[in-house]
Formats: C-alpha cells, structure tokens, sequence
C-alpha cells in the first residue's frame, strides 16, 4: 500500500538539466548480504529480473538533477526494506508520461504481477531512468520512446515528448518520477489495441479520462498521475 505520508511535488523547468557524476553510497556494501538475499529471493518470483544499472539522484532542484548510476539490485532492496538506506536513501529516478490521446488523458492499471503497486493506476508510459545501447547521458526523451514502444507498441513517430513538468517522490521507497507530457494522433481504441496486440502486458487494462472523468475517477492512483492530473 502507498504511504499516507504526502508525497513531496517539485514542479520542473522545461530547460531541466540533468548531471551525471561517480559517487558510492557506502550502505551498499553495508548491507551487501541483506541485499544479496533479497536479490534471490525476488529473482526465484520473478525470474525475468535483470541486476542493470538504474539513475539514482542526490541532488534535485527545478532547473538541476545531478546523481550516478547504481544497480537495480541495491534499489530493488530499498523498495523491499526501506530501512535499509535510512539514514542515505537511493533515489532511483523513473519517467512517467501524461499521455493525450485524440479523446482524452490515456492511463494504465498496473500489473496484478508487478513488483511495486500492483493494480494501482497510473501514466503511461513509465519506467526507471536506466543505461541503453551502453550509454551513460540521460535523454528523459529517448527514455520514454523506448517505454512506450516497449509497453505500448508505440513507434516514436507516433508519439510527441513535450518538457518535463514536475517531480514526485515516492516517501518509502524514495523514487523519484519525472512526469512528461505525451501528444499522440491515435485514438485511445488504437492505443489500447496496440497495447494489447505488441505490448509486454505492463498493464492489466487501460482507461481513458475526459476533463470531468480527470477529477472524478476513484480508483487507487499513483499520487504522480494525481498531481500530473492537477496540473492540466
């Protein structure tokens, strides 16, 4: 379940800069053996887990992100045992789209399977900030391409990445999510369509939301997708 505790909105500047350094957090070798054994015990559940290198951030403002790379492993142990990295949290970064769809705000139910908030709604696309194609510079753009093709089916062609709007943090686990806003000429019968037919089932279902549905929808909703709502 999600945390009462309110989390903590920063709104974002279109001309965010994000900087990449080399730090160690030192709690990860503190805790290599709790952190081992919750790696094994989550890989035998869900065995398509890959220990890849995830953006953490130690420093965000509205105009700055500066942080470092670390593995998945060590953050998917602070979102199993947040206590953990008390007293030095990871603040893994993700992406998460507000998708306009030609009729409407698109959102996605997550997975009964997933990790982290199963069958808790929210934007879409959405994913941590990781490494591909063995790059190290952070392309918040290219980042939710791959998300949506990934999740979506969706070509880059067929989407339009606009700024980034606002950061939300998760007070548990300590993500940080960076919501975009996403233009797309297709219908949300396309989308969903497309979803169904060449997408990886990230999703259980998808809605979509007009302007009144926007503030009236009452299911359980990541607080992200709350605040992108609010900020339409």
């Amino acid at each position: 379940m999600l945390s009462h505790t309110p989390w903590s909105v920063t709104p974002l500047q279109a001309s965010l800069h994000i900087a990449v350094h080399e730090t160690i957090n030192p709690l990860c070798h503190t805790h290599q053996e709790d952190i081992a054994h919750i790696w094994e015990k989550k890989t035998t559940q869900h065995p398509t887990l890959y220990n890849g290198r995830v953006f953490c951030v130690d420093r965000l403002t509205s105009t700055h992100i500066e942080g470092h790379w670390n593995e998945f492993k060590n953050v998917l142990a602070q979102m199993t045992r947040p206590d953990l990295f008390a007293e030095n949290p990871l603040k893994s970064l993700a992406v998460v789209g507000l998708f306009h769809a030609t009729d409407g705000i698109v959102i996605g139910k997550r997975s009964a399977r997933s990790i982290y908030l199963p069958g808790y709604w929210q934007g879409i696309p959405a994913g941590s900030v990781e490494t591909r194609d063995h790059t190290t510079a952070i392309n918040l753009t290219e980042q939710l391409q791959a998300e949506a093709h990934e999740e979506l089916g969706l070509t880059p062609e067929e989407i339009d990445i606009g700024p980034p709007l606002l950061a939300c943090e998760h007070p548990n686990t300590h993500i940080i999510d960076i919501g975009v806003s996403i233009h797309s000429p297709l219908s949300f019968r396309t989308i969903e369509e497309r979803c169904k037919t060449e997408g990886n089932a990230e999703y259980d279902a998808l809605t979509c939301l007009n302007l009144m549905q926007k503030t009236s929808f009452d299911g359980l909703m990541v607080p992200t997708l709350r605040a992108l709502l609010e900020h339409t």
